[in-house]
């Protein structure tokens, strides 16, 4: 009690117990005493009892109210339920004891850490194991000891939280400011790290390593102590961390990293480890497989940008991308030269890249094969060396993929096993399908006999194949194999067997020669040998080949090489094509009667080392019996390709033996030169290119060789043989020039053969026409080949800088007038072919005497210009004065001042020769075609440059006649003519109507190759001049000239100066040569056609000219012209034309002046106008184009890489507005832009006017082609890119709320059409996804809309699976996006900054998901992070509860008047494992206030307390006063009862009662029988009689037959009796709260 003297009570603390101490005044903490009201404080407190009156008197008299006190009974059983309520604890941590229920382990307490850890394995209880638990120095040295005692998982875990929460518990008291530590990511780390230490140590061992330090070797034998016990920490630790992951203990997205970077880090040779990790592995790639072929198509998706083409392999626009860039690339390289950026390795890097991709390499090159066999056929561009590049590039891509695929290890081995894979059965070529599916649906076939472009395509296919199988990139093996296999060699139904040749003789085909002739002529011994037959008959193999099926015509044609390993191919084909009878055997016999009748001319002896010349005069004079050239030439016609192959191929190996035979000196018989000139006109008509060249290098090798031998024998042919024959090969070389360049060992055999020809003339500055030709194309050998430079560098070198100052340089026109002696060389001038002479004398007779120069130039000219025009003198006077201009070099000029006398006839003599200029009428149209040939023959001998003729001759009459000067007509008449026959190289008089009318024309196909390379090499700005020049010329009479033009009026010649320059500027046009110069020279630099004498209308129509030469030009007529030609352009777009289209409108754009912006603007609104014009008519007609292609094969055997449609027409507008100027694309996508609001409306409240605007909307926004034009346009535009994506987000926001408000709900239709405008929005979203994501805001709302989309049921799994896929793939970058971080610029702070913009978009996605369910939503739940693994717990609160809008809990109207009772299901509460404690009984997270639980007065049965009493009862007697004043006996400790219930506090508990002795202590038994006997079969009743009351108690009828004797069962039956006690009174009943009115 001196406690209580240290404090006063009045000053003790009043919110101690409710109660203060004993025997004091009670305080409260509110009571109503220690309120300062303004009444207490004047009068004091006032205690105001509840009863007036005496408070210590009686109530007897007090009237009560019964609604008062029903109202606080009420109130007072409220305040009971409240109080008995359980408080919610669910936010509690579990409290545990660190000082009671933990201990630290010492090395001391091993034994008991050794007895406790073997309880945690065996089965003892957690609640006594929880009283003590131990706790280590370190957290992992945890996992040792559970390992050591393989403690199960369940109960390995349980400790491990124990000790999570100790050192949680420790924490908060040592930190004042709470620092929350995560427990999921600590002990992931904790678990990973101890794994990871078990893994180094095993990986040291199996860790291959020198010797003794263990080692991949080492495995065989007992395994060391640490390894062993690092193996088993492994395989336990790794269960249990697999159990602490699947029960949410660990952070999963951690461990699932670490489990992957652990995998990532094993080293080659590392199985044991690898098999360690298997197992994790395998569980968390589980499901990889069955998703892989998904992943690869969305994948594809993302790279494409979410583009919803329907092509299989990739979407048309990005194939068509290629294929543009594929043919630009080819157009922009120039396949005359050779060097380092410019090479055939350098175009095979353009156009299929820097290698081979490791996957789907056949599907991205497919378009680009496809391409390049289009370009090696197609019309629509010219060269045979398109089909030997095009076999080239695949042959080096073909290796490229080879390599790859095998690996070099792979190849070594298959060089050590020749044996075995000679054995095995060739692979096909990798392109060998794609060239199998191109012969299938796109390749040319003959089935218009009338149509000329058919036929040249057909010959480019054949030459095509047989590049490609010459390369072995195409197999004909396997490609008759696959034709027999489908049945499309079947010779039923279609058609007869192809013939065999000669089966109808008497017919004369008709054979298109390379330089667009209308017949052929090829000259031998100065004999004709075809005449043009009639275009309407189409005769021979052709003729019969138009009604076969289009592989009959293929396996025809195709040719096989001629070797000994192709014979199988060989007899398969003639198997095919004509069995096995006589069919066959015709065939083969027809082939070798023309080969006989070949051999026989060419081994006719008249060419020997002396007596060539009298044995060709009586050939002329004496007819025999042999076949005329004539007769051969005929019969070669009627042969297919592959038989004029093998026929070019046996005579040209005999040729090459009988010139080889000469050299070793053992023969004297050469072949004529003509005969091999006549060989290889054969060869080139068949198209054996590659074949033509490779015998062209063996005759040049073996030149030197007999040329030797020549001189050895004194021959006259000496000096004249050798070098003829190279002229021809020369002429072949050069004209084939850009397929030998393509070979390096060709060009420098080439190289060496021509130099040993002319190496006695290299250093001398006259030489024949021939040496001159031969010097040229050395120099532009060594000029165009990088390689030749480098190997023969030091030989040529020195000589190249004699031969340009030689041959290439720039002459001035003489001006001469000397004295003309008309008998001059008159004899020869006559009849040249009759003359022998040397040359050499001639030559300096004429370099010596300036006046025979000047009469040899004027008689050569008087017999070209009058008298008869014979073709044949023409050409042998052009050929006489090329070899003495060869001798003489100043006759160059000479010729070059008369061409301009003649074409500037009107400049009264200025320009001398007056001689001339009085005895030529130049008006004379009879002699302008004699004349034109002589020139073009100079210009091919190298006599005269082209440039220099253009430069002094022609330009200045045109312009003469252009400026209206007097009698300027007739020369430049006579100049446009020359021009035409240069540019044109025409092989007959276009104009002659008459057949029967000599015509003149260059006769040797030598002269016209050797023109044809002139023509190459003429500069650019001289093929624009004449063009200007000829168009200033004509451009008088306006758009009436396209009409007489176009329809070759044969009065053409004789119509007015202006309408004949218009036919030769068009006809000049459309030579191949022109318009691909032209246009190439346009891309580089388009300044070219701008020229101040041309306005700028002038301009447009030369370059419609030059791009559209074959179409008339454009009607000017109409409103805005201008837009109507632009329309007329992107409405004619195809992938051929997508140059010209580009030039026109930037020709437009250039020459439309900036200064005055009202005109700028004006063509920018055309363009943009039109081409939304273009599309809006593409989706027109759009359905019947696409219903027509829907009946179209689906099989991928007949259906071509890219159709028709999108290689044509509004595919192409994108590509071809991303080549012009950026203010054209900001236009354009303005224009766009008005056509996507136009969409947006989709909400009207009128179903069929939204139906009539969504239907307009849908027709253009449909095409993925305007799509791809808003994209390409948005490149660069960044301002037009955020207003767009602002459209576009309210647009897709529209369509949200739509959906939401049931607006598509009621048809299929436009729940169609909103998913479409839907898909195509998103579309235009994907392709600025990286202006999305450059904004952190952006992103986010991004998002989120899309987040919307899925959650409100727009899209989801089942309706639109795609575009679900597609919405969750948009989501997913935009939310991984928001990580990555640009790598030239990461920092930390990046990095940081980076995570916080993530956290902050997941925690928002996450709060927009909040608690929905679906199994769409389950997959946007799979993009976020993996969140913590918890418990959910399901709450319950009253029925009828109701949330107010502060949040709180309000009993509901319903319960209050409708009194129903129960609970309701609340919340879902989540609960941390890591908060859950099998072994501590008040578990804090799990709350009784979940459940409704409710404190309640414990009611005992009335049986438990009758039982309980009848125990320990006794009968109560009145007692003496005597008996209390004696001591009290103590009972026994365990027989002692507890106090009854209904006694008195005051009384004591009586004694036990003494059976023995009845009567004993003052207690008195009164037994009343019940219904039952005294057997004791009934019940009994007895009454314990006490001071006040009787209470009664029913026993059971053991007790009643047993009596009061069986103390022993009593007593036990007392003790079940305090156990079953203890045990209901320390839980608390589960009932629900009830009403307190009740």
């Amino acid at each position: 009690m001196a406690a209580f003297g240290i404090l006063s009570y009045e000053h003790r603390p009043l919110k101690r117990p409710r109660l203060g101490p004993p025997d004091v005044y009670p305080q409260d903490p509110k009571q109503k005493e220690d309120e300062l009201t303004a009444l207490n404080v004047k009068q004091g407190f006032n205690n105001q009892p509840a009863v007036s009156g005496d408070e210590h008197g009686s109530a007897k008299n007090v009237n009560f109210n019964p609604a008062k006190i029903s109202s606080n009974f009420s109130s007072i059983i409220a305040e009971k339920l409240r109080c008995n309520t359980l408080p919610d604890t669910g936010r509690r941590k579990p409290q545990v004891n660190q000082k009671d229920n933990f201990w630290l382990v010492t090395a001391r307490s091993q034994s008991a850490i050794n007895t406790w850890f073997t309880d945690l394995a065996g089965t003892k209880p957690l609640t006594q194991l929880a009283k003590k638990v131990p706790i280590f120095s370190k957290k992992e040295e945890v996992f040792g000891y559970l390992a050591k005692y393989t403690v199960p998982v369940m109960r390995a875990a349980w400790l491990i939280k124990m000790t999570c929460a100790y050192y949680a518990a420790i924490t908060e008291t040592k930190v004042k400011k709470r620092h929350v530590i995560d427990p999921f990511m600590e002990w992931t780390q904790i678990i990973t790290k101890y794994l990871w230490e078990q893994l180094q140590k095993m990986a040291e061992y199996y860790r291959p390593g020198p010797a003794g330090s263990g080692g991949s070797g080492s495995t065989i034998g007992p395994l060391p102590h640490d390894v062993e016990v690092a193996i088993r920490q492994w395989d336990y630790n790794e269960k249990l961390a697999m159990f602490m992951f699947q029960d949410g203990m660990l952070d999963r997205h951690e461990f699932l990293t670490w489990v992957l970077e652990c995998f990532e880090k094993i080293r080659p040779g590392e199985d044991e480890l690898l098999k360690l990790l298997l197992p994790l592995l395998l569980r968390v790639r589980a499901k990889l497989r069955e998703i892989e072929q998904q992943i690869k198509e969305r994948g594809q998706a993302v790279e494409v940008r979410w583009s919803f083409d329907k092509c299989q392999e990739a979407t048309a626009g990005f194939t068509i991308g290629r294929v543009l860039h594929t043919l630009e690339v080819l157009d922009s390289h120039s396949f005359e030269r050779s060097d380092f950026s410019n090479s055939l390795d350098s175009l095979c890097n353009r156009i299929f890249g820097l290698g081979p991709s490791k996957d789907g390499h056949e599907v991205n090159d497919d378009a680009v094969v496809s391409l390049l066999c289009e370009w090696a056929v197609s019309c629509k561009r010219s060269g045979r060396h398109r089909a030997m590049v095009v076999a080239k590039l695949l042959e080096k891509r073909q290796a490229e993929i080879e390599a790859e695929r095998c690996g070099e290890s792979e190849a070594a081995d298959e060089k050590g096993s020749i044996a075995s894979g000679s054995l095995s059965a060739p692979s096909a070529p990798i392109f060998q399908d794609v060239l199998l599916q191109f012969l299938d649906t796109q390749a040319p076939m003959l089935t218009d006999p009338r149509s000329e472009s058919e036929r040249v395509e057909f010959f480019n296919l054949v030459l095509l194949f047989c590049e490609l199988i010459r390369h072995d990139v195409f197999s004909h093996n396997m490609y008759t194999c696959t034709l027999i296999s489908r049945g499309d060699l079947a010779f039923g139904a279609p058609g007869p067997r192809p013939p065999s040749p000669f089966d109808d003789p008497a017919d004369d085909p008709e054979r298109k020669e390379a330089e667009g002739s209308s017949s052929s002529k090829l000259e031998v011994s100065g004999l004709s040998l075809v005449k043009p037959p009639p275009k309407e008959k189409i005769e021979g193999t052709l003729g019969v080949l138009y009604d076969q099926p289009r592989h009959v015509q293929y396996a025809t044609h195709f040719p096989i090489p001629q070797e000994e390993s192709c014979s199988h191919e060989c007899n398969q084909r003639l198997v095919v094509l004509f069995g096995v009878g006589k069919q066959r055997d015709d065939a083969r016999h027809a082939i070798k009667k023309i080969t006989k009748d070949i051999l026989k001319v060419l081994n006719r002896k008249g060419t020997a080392e002396t007596g060539g010349e009298d044995g060709q005069k009586r050939r002329r004079n004496r007819p025999e019996a042999f076949p005329t050239a004539e007769d051969i030439f005929a019969k070669f016609q009627h042969l297919s390709h592959y038989d004029q192959h093998q026929v070019t191929a046996q005579v040209s190996r005999n040729v090459l033996e009988q010139i080889t035979s000469f050299a070793l000196g053992m023969s004297y018989h050469l072949p004529l030169v003509q005969h091999v000139q006549f060989i290889f006109d054969l060869m080139e008509y068949s198209l054996s290119i590659s074949g033509l060249i490779d015998f062209a290098i063996q005759l040049l090798n073996e030149l030197s060789v007999v040329e030797a031998e020549l001189l050895l024998k004194s021959s006259d042919l000496v000096g004249s043989y050798t070098t003829s024959l190279c002229l021809c090969i020369v002429a072949v070389l050069r004209h084939y020039h850009a397929c030998l360049i393509l070979n390096q060992d060709q060009m420098a055999q080439v190289f060496e053969g021509l130099c040993g020809v002319v190496k006695h003339g290299m250093n001398r500055s006259d030489g024949s026409s021939a040496e001159r030709c031969i010097l040229a194309y050395l120099y532009d050998l060594y000029t165009s080949c990088s390689h030749l430079k480098s190997k023969f560098g030091e030989l040529f070198s020195d000589f190249c800088s004699k031969v340009k100052n030689t041959i290439y340089c720039n002459v001035e026109p003489s001006e001469s007038n000397m004295r003309w002696a008309p008998e001059f060389m008159i004899d020869t001038l006559e009849n040249p072919a009759a003359h022998t002479f040397t040359y050499t004398g001639l030559g300096k007779s004429l370099s010596e005497n300036p006046a025979n120069r000047y009469s040899f130039v004027c008689n050569a000219l008087m017999h070209v210009c009058v008298g008869h025009h014979d073709p044949d003198r023409v050409n042998d006077i052009a050929i006489l004065c090329a070899e003495l201009t060869g001798y003489c070099k100043s006759l160059s000029a000479e010729w070059l001042g008369v061409l301009k006398a003649l074409c500037c006839s009107s400049n009264n003599g200025t320009c001398g020769f007056n001689d001339l200029l009085c005895n030529v009428d130049v008006s004379d149209l009879s002699f302008h075609d004699s004349l034109a040939t002589f020139v073009a023959i100079l210009i091919a001998r190298q006599c005269l440059l082209l440039e220099d003729l253009i430069r002094c001759a022609a330009i200045p009459s045109l312009l003469n006649a252009a400026c209206s000067e007097q009698d300027s007509e007739p020369g430049a008449r006579l100049t446009c003519r020359i021009l035409l026959h240069l540019f044109k190289t025409p092989q007959l008089n276009p104009c002659q109507s008459d057949g029967n009318k000599p015509t003149v024309g260059i006769r040797s196909s030598c002269d016209r190759h050797l023109l044809a390379a002139s023509q190459n090499r003429i500069v650019d700005g001289a093929v624009f001049a004449v063009l200007k020049a000829v168009f200033v010329l004509g451009m008088g009479v306006g758009r009436e000239w396209c009409q007489k033009c176009g329809g070759r009026n044969i009065s053409v010649e004789t119509a007015s100066l202006d309408v004949y320059a218009k036919y030769v500027l068009r006809s000049i046009c459309q030579q191949e040569w022109v318009g691909e110069r032209c246009l190439k020279s346009l891309c580089e630099d388009s300044n070219d056609l701008q020229d101040p004498v041309l306005s700028s209308a002038q301009a447009q129509r030369l370059m419609q000219l030059i791009c559209y030469p074959h179409r008339l030009l454009d009607n000017e007529d109409g409103e805005n012209p201008q837009r109507q030609r632009i329309k007329r352009i992107l409405q004619n777009l195809d992938q051929w034309t997508m140059r010209q289209s580009s030039l026109e409108l930037q020709l437009m754009i250039k020459q439309t002046p900036n200064n005055v912006s009202g005109e700028m603007n004006s063509l920018l609104e055309n363009i943009a106008k039109a081409t939304i014009e273009v599309f809006q008519q593409s989706a027109e007609t759009g359905s019947s184009s696409g219903n027509t292609a829907s009946n179209m094969p689906s099989s991928s055997k007949t259906k071509p890489v890219l159709s028709s449609l999108e290689r044509s027409g509004v595919w192409l507008v994108a590509p071809l507005i991303a080549k012009l100027p950026t203010s054209v694309q900001g236009h354009v996508l303005k224009a766009a832009g008005e056509e996507l609001e136009k969409g947006q409306h989709l909400g009207s409240s009128s179903r069929k006017e939204r139906d009539r605007q969504k239907q307009k909307s849908m027709s253009l926004l449909s095409q993925q082609p305007f799509l791809s034009l808003v994209l390409t346009c948005l490149k660069g535009q960044d301002e037009q890119r955020e207003g767009l994506l602002t459209s576009l987000y309210s647009q897709v926001h529209q369509i949200v709320n739509n959906w939401r408000d049931d607006q598509y709900l009621d048809d299929c239709k436009p729940k169609q059409l909103m998913h479409e405008a839907l898909k195509l929005r998103l579309n235009l979203v994907g392709g600025m996804f990286d202006t999305v994501q450059r904004s952190t805001q952006q992103t986010t709302e991004w998002a989120v809309l899309l987040l919307e989309i899925i959650i409100s049921g727009t899209v989801d799994m089942q309706s639109n699976n795609e575009l679900f896929t597609t919405v969750l793939d948009m989501l997913s970058v935009l939310i991984n996006g928001t990580l990555a971080a640009d790598m030239s610029s990461i920092s930390q702070g990046s990095m940081e900054e980076n995570k916080r913009a993530y956290m902050n978009l997941v925690k928002k996605l996450r709060k927009e998901l909040g608690e929905r369910q679906s199994d769409s939503l389950e997959k946007v739940r799979q993009l976020l992070p993996l969140p913590k693994q918890t418990r959910d717990v399901i709450t319950c609160e009253p029925q009828g509860s109701l949330i107010d809008t502060k949040g709180n809990k309000i009993a509901g109207f319903d319960s209050i008047f409708k009194k129903e009772q129960g609970l309701q299901v609340s919340t879902k509460q989540k609960i941390s494992p890591w908060d859950l404690f099998e072994g501590l009984k008040p578990s804090a997270p799990l709350s009784w206030g979940w459940f409704g639980t409710v404190r309640v007065d414990r009611r005992v049965a009335r049986g438990e307390e009758q039982q309980r009493l009848l125990l320990y009862h006794t009968h109560l007697r009145p007692r003496p006063r005597a008996y209390y004043l004696e001591p009290l006996p103590l009972p026994p400790e365990d027989e002692e009862p507890p106090a009854p219930t209904p006694l008195e506090p005051e009384k004591k508990a009586p004694e036990p009662p003494k059976t023995d002795k009845p009567g004993v202590g003052g207690k008195a038994w009164h037994s009343k029988k019940g219904l039952g006997d005294e057997d004791g079969e009934g019940s009994g009743r007895f009454e314990v009689e006490g001071s006040s009351s009787v209470f009664h108690f029913l026993f059971p009828p053991q007790f009643q037959r047993q009596g009061l004797q069986q103390t022993q069962q009593q007593q036990q039956t007392a003790a079940l009796v305090r156990q079953l006690q203890q045990q209901l009174s320390s839980k608390p009943a589960f009932l629900p709260k009830k009403n307190p009115m009740d």
